[in-house]
């Protein structure tokens, strides 16, 4: 019972984003969070102890974001230690909006180079064999028998000979223009012998990405004999939606991610933005420069591409800090005492785990960020919201018309069709639920925002669940999603109304799991086990809703309606 307690004491800090209706203090089943008495007392559907539940205080703080009075609640600071309830204060981070692409890695063509030959010959001892090898500048690649470089060094050491300046500056620029690189006639001026073989070197460290030579192959003038290519360096090629091109620029930068590499994250810069866009795909393409000095990124990997634009110092917070619900958005505010406050916000961007708060906090303001808020889902969050939701109009006090009340026994029908079929009453039929299925449209816009909202929601989920039932066991677990659902409806908004109509509530004697039945002998549809009746609450003490709310249908065919 301490620890049911102390979990009621933490949901209502989720609860406190609603209007505080009143502060008297009330009690509450923890079996049952639906049931909620003003006296203490035992539950009616299981018998417990009800707990009793603390008011919290209205306040209108300098936070109120929305404008509506909030209610702010007090726990005790071991509550909140033994929780792990964490804060972080409000803050100005640097981020930017966020434009997701993708595109592949391939050369850097910059760093790369070719070996063509200006002069015919024949290779004589390549060096390099395959593609692959790896030469550093300065290897030799391969030697090369041609007549022509043999006469023009002829010229060069005979011009060497005379001494004569001008002759020879002009035998060297014919021997660059054949291709002979500058050591090679370093060579030939230190030994003043001609090369029968030329060598040939590397200009700068690569692979070989190309070869088109082998031992003895004849080359002629203008044939590219090798490429090399330096990976130590890519380019990463990306497909960006023509609409979102404009917030580009040349430097900026973007997070490139790797799925090969086990989703590597690497900082790449804009080179190039290319200014044309695909007429078919309506993408425009940005080219990106990368490191790859461990040469792990290879041409033609898939590479996912993060663009963040606009960026600038905001106000922000963690976006586990944020809350949303079906009245807006909001953080709860941490104050001094162990006070904690929810206050309506108007968030902004989201990037990299921030959210940007456009007004309803201050930097230096103290906001919870873990523990109960990090909820999973939007209905993960309701039901939080809905088990604690005492401030509520009770749904005995919901102003509920004719036609609205036939459409909500609609679900209760759905109730005793299931019980039916798996009793063998009934043949199931799937299309027997269709009318619960078509409530939602013409209820949810009248009670949007009341428990009533909740009931109708959950209900509905259930009839789907039961409609795509193929098993027993399906079927079963649908009923007692439905009976859960529609419970505090039956139990806190009109339960006089069912008795009045001679339905019977029961409750598996097992699980606890509920179901209607139009007679009073018990026929259980999840088991053999017992079966325990309910007895209808009496909510007679509670003021009535008007007359003309009041169906005045009949039961007919095991109907409610």
């Amino acid at each position: 019972m301490k620890k049911t307690a102390v979990l009621i004491s933490l949901v209502l800090l989720l609860v406190t984003v609603f209007p505080a209706y009143a502060e008297e203090a009330h009690y509450t089943c923890p079996m049952h969070p639906h049931y909620i008495s003003a006296e203490a007392g035992s539950c009616p559907i299981c018998g417990m102890d009800l707990v009793r539940t603390e008011g919290g205080e209205a306040e209108d703080g300098g936070h109120s974001g929305t404008g509506i009075r909030r209610t702010a609640v007090t726990i005790a600071p071991e509550t909140v230690q033994n929780t792990g309830i964490r804060t972080e204060r409000v803050e100005h981070a640097r981020f930017g909006g966020i434009i997701r692409s993708h595109g592949n890695v391939t050369e850097n063509i910059r760093l790369a180079s070719e070996i063509s030959m200006r002069v015919a010959g024949w290779i004589e001892t390549p060096d390099i064999t395959a593609v692959g090898d790896r030469v550093k500048k300065g290897d030799r690649l391969f030697t090369l028998y041609s007549p022509e470089l043999v006469s023009a060094q002829q010229d060069y050491l005979s011009a060497l000979s005379t001494g004569i300046g001008g002759r020879i500056e002009s035998a060297a620029r014919r021997l660059s223009a054949l291709g002979v690189q500058q050591q090679v006639l370093d060579n030939l001026r230190r030994n003043r012998t001609a090369l029968q073989h030329v060598p040939f070197y590397a200009e700068h460290d690569g692979i070989i990405s190309e070869i088109n030579i082998r031992r003895g192959s004849h080359v002629t003038s203008g044939m590219r004999a090798a490429k090399i290519q330096d990976y130590s360096g890519v380019w990463i090629k990306a497909s960006i939606a023509e609409k979102d091109l404009r917030f580009l620029y040349p430097q900026g930068r973007a997070r490139v991610v790797f799925p090969h590499l086990g989703g590597q994250e690497r900082e790449a810069r804009i080179d190039y933005i290319y200014p044309t866009v695909d007429a078919a795909t309506r993408t425009g393409r940005v080219r990106l420069v990368l490191d790859n000095e461990d040469g792990r990124l290879r041409p033609g990997a898939y590479a996912d591409v993060i663009f963040e634009t606009q960026v600038e110092a905001r106000l922000s917070v963690p976006s586990e800090a944020v809350l949303r619900s079906s009245e807006g958005v909001y953080v709860v505010l941490a104050e001094a005492g162990g006070r904690f406050r929810p206050v309506g916000v108007e968030t902004g961007l989201r990037s990299r785990g921030r959210t940007e708060i456009l007004s309803g906090l201050d930097a230096g303001d103290e906001i919870v960020v873990s523990g109960q808020f990090m909820l999973d889902s939007e209905s993960a969050m309701r039901e939080s919201f809905r088990k604690m939701q005492r401030l509520q109009t009770p749904l005995a006090f919901l102003e509920v018309g004719r036609d609205q009340q036939v459409m909500i026994d609609h679900l209760v029908d759905a109730a005793i069709y299931l019980q039916k079929s798996l009793t063998g009453e009934e043949t199931f039929r799937p299309d027997m639920l269709m009318p619960a299925l078509e409530i939602g449209s013409h209820l949810m816009p009248q009670f949007a925002g009341t428990r009533l909202e909740y009931v109708l929601k959950d209900a509905e989920w259930a009839v789907i669940l039961a409609q795509n039932s193929m098993t027993d066991s399906e079927l079963q677990n649908a009923l007692a999603a439905l009976m859960k659902a529609l419970a505090p409806w039956l139990l806190d908004g009109r339960p006089d109304k069912y008795r009045d109509k001679d339905l019977h509530l029961f409750r598996d004697g097992a699980d606890g799991a509920l179901w209607l039945q139009t007679s009073s002998r018990p026929l259980n549809p999840y088991s053999d086990g017992e079966a325990v009746h309910q007895s209808w609450p009496d909510i007679s003490a509670v003021e009535k809703p008007k007359p003309e709310t009041e169906d005045a249908g009949g039961l007919h065919d095991g109907h409610v309606h």
